[in-house]
């Protein structure tokens, strides 16, 4: 479906989609495009009929059987253009309904890698405009309407004078010289649109949907200046659309002044044929309004062509997201030789960026292992389980799992394997049970960490905040943190990893959730970040991040006899607790 941006052309990339999510709508959409151009034909021609019988003094009779016909065949073809529009109503709304999921689906199918930035936000706000490929059908029924009707037409012409259709084909290419300009400056400004709704869209839901700034707004008395970087994101789209009408404004007076000269030249040259004798009344009426009809057609075909590829421009955005989507969830399957996880001499920088975060690292955790990662903020401790979440590529070396890549893995296999809580976890508005099974059957162990759940208005099926229920509750951060860990420890893979998951709990309540959470996972691997360093010593091994590269391994022992950096922190921290 990909074709060249560069050329504004009549290409069919929306005929496709919608032939493959729904054909019904192509075979609905032909009688109507078929009747609608009869029905601008028998416009023209049908006027002809009658002005010519009554100058020939026709008896009544035969005029009448010609009006009769007339009203017969424009009942008909209007009967069946009007079913033909309500079947295409409903097939739309059918598909409307079917891209939006596709591209529902396509996003959050896309690895983290992918979605990160505000180059992706640009990108997923001009994809999303596949929500209105329809109104591109739309625009691109309408040319296939005036291209019959053009052949129509210019058959009727040609009876008469060639030169006619010269006038026409004059007035057409200035405006297709205009439809170029306009298409290529309309391409470069819609990054311009979505870079500005991207922003507004942020503003607004922050303003007035986001209870975490809510708060802070309210507290910090920012209402002005919040409401004040809404005004100029409003103002600069107001800016942009008044750049836009000015354009297309002086483009549609030029191509008035043209028409309106054509015009002039037709009725001249028709109202001297008729003076001449050379033809009537009859077929002057209808070749002036055959020529007229036909200027405009063909330049409404080519402002359609412009408008179309204009749209067309969302499906080649909509299928970049889905193939970036397609290519992330296609993967060999391997068979594991056990879950060892193994890095092989690893470098890491961030996407568009030459800094590495992190250097030649070489660690192996065993299967079933508890291992803690810790170091200074920066050091590379996040990365380095983004990168095992399979968020990231390494740029060089390889992570194996069971001696496979982990990138060689399907997706969903993966999946099954590991499970992820983060510092910045996410809970979402439904129920606490929906919250901890997501969608699994079968039943819900809350161990001793979810005592809380307990004390809730309806336990288990209590909703998480008030969005959807009038009875939900607002968890504390601590209790919002137990709820991302009982999520993680239901889904019972066999790899866990903790990103500080403890941070918003006491140093007591930390401690007893590992001691939990260890006793009941004690053949599983465990990867965890902790600032809390006493929370290590339960670990097997400990492994230190400084500057992006390991400078320590080994066990709580090891590391203050041997690591001079982990023993100073360690200490330093031990006499923190001791004076608080």
């Amino acid at each position: 479906m990909r074709n060249n941006k560069s050329k504004p052309v009549l290409t069919f990339g929306i005929l496709q989609l919608i032939s493959k999510y729904e054909p019904g709508y192509l075979i609905s959409a032909f009688p109507h495009m078929l009747f609608s151009s009869v029905l601008t034909i028998l416009g023209v021609y049908f006027p002809k009929l009658f002005i010519g019988q009554l100058e020939s003094g026709s008896k009544f009779q035969r005029i009448a059987v010609s009006i009769g016909i007339y009203i017969v065949i424009m009942f008909i073809v209007k009967s069946v253009d009007t079913f033909s529009v309500h079947k295409m109503n409903f097939y739309r709304e059918h598909f409307s309904k079917q891209i939006r999921l596709r591209a529902g689906e396509a996003t959050m199918a896309l690895p983290l890698c992918n979605i990160e930035g505000a180059a992706f936000g640009d990108k997923l706000a001009m994809a999303n405009n596949i929500t209105q490929i329809m109104d591109a059908f739309l625009i691109l029924q309408d040319i296939f309407i005036n291209f019959i009707t053009i052949a129509g037409l210019s058959a009727i012409i040609l009876r008469l004078d060639f030169a006619f259709i010269l006038t026409v084909l004059l007035v057409l290419g200035v405006k297709i010289l205009f439809v170029y300009l306009t298409y290529y400056y309309r391409k470069k400004r819609r990054i311009l649109y979505a870079e500005n709704d991207r922003i507004g869209s942020y503003l607004e839901n922050t303003a007035y949907f986001n209870q975490g700034a809510a708060k802070e707004i309210r507290t910090d008395s920012l209402i002005d200046w919040f409401m004040n970087k809404i005004k100029c994101y409003r103002q600069r789209l107001l800016f942009l659309q008044y750049q836009d009408f000015n354009r297309s404004a002086l483009f549609e007076v030029i191509s008035a002044v043209i028409l309106s000269l054509q015009s002039l030249v037709i009725l001249v040259s028709l109202a001297k044929r008729v003076m001449d004798g050379i033809i009537g009344i009859a077929d002057f009426t209808m070749y002036f309004s055959a020529v007229t009809v036909l200027t405009v057609t063909l330049s409404s075909v080519v402002s359609l062509i412009g408008d179309y590829n204009r749209r067309q421009l969302a499906v080649y955005d909509f299928d970049e997201l889905s193939a970036g989507a397609l290519e992330s969830g296609t993967k060999t399957e391997k068979d594991l030789n056990g879950l060892d996880i193994v890095f092989e001499d690893v470098w890491f920088a961030y996407p568009n960026t030459d800094k590495f975060v992190l250097k030649n690292i070489n660690i192996r955790i065993a299967e079933g292992e508890k291992l803690s990662v810790v170091g200074q903020n920066g050091a590379g401790k996040t990365t380095f389980i983004k990168l095992i979440c399979r968020f990231y590529r390494p740029t060089r070396g390889r992570i194996t799992l069971g001696g496979v890549d982990i990138h060689d893995i399907d997706k969903k296999d993966y999946s099954r394997l590991i499970s992820a809580v983060f510092q910045d976890f996410c809970n979402f508005p439904f129920s606490v049970r929906e919250n901890i099974t997501m969608g699994n059957t079968g039943s819900v162990s809350v161990f001793t960490l979810g005592k809380w759940i307990d004390r809730l208005p309806l336990g288990l099926e209590t909703y998480v905040t008030r969005n959807f229920s009038l009875e939900g509750v607002e968890l504390s951060g601590g209790e919002g943190q137990k709820l991302a860990l009982l999520r993680a420890m239901n889904k019972n893979t066999p790899i866990l990893i903790l990103d500080e998951p403890t941070a918003s709990l006491d140093p007591l309540t930390e401690s007893e959730i590992y001691d939990e959470y260890f006793n009941i996972a004690k053949n599983k691997t465990t990867i965890f970040i902790s600032h809390r360093l006493a929370s290590s010593t339960i670990a097997d091994h400990i492994v230190l991040f400084e500057d992006g590269q390991i400078i320590g391994y080994g066990s709580h022992e090891q590391l203050m006899k041997d690591c001079d950096t982990y023993a100073r922190m360690f200490e330093l921290q031990r006499q923190g607790y001791v004076k608080s």
